[in-house]
């Protein structure tokens, strides 16, 4: 009985620790898509030779 309460509060911190970091990165991509809805540069600002796949 324990042990498995034990186990429990070490996978109960891990899951809150994953939290955190997930709610973190949502932020910062949010952060970065607003940046990049912002911008008044075209995301591309290479020629179509660069678009070309480099086996071709």
């Amino acid at each position: 009985m324990t042990w498995q309460e034990d186990a429990l509060n070490v996978l109960s911190a891990e899951i809150q620790r994953q939290q955190r970091l997930i709610e973190r990165l949502d932020q910062r991509l949010k952060a970065l898509g607003d940046r990049l809805a912002s911008s008044d540069q075209p995301v591309f600002q290479g020629t179509a030779r660069d678009e070309i796949p480099p086996h071709w």
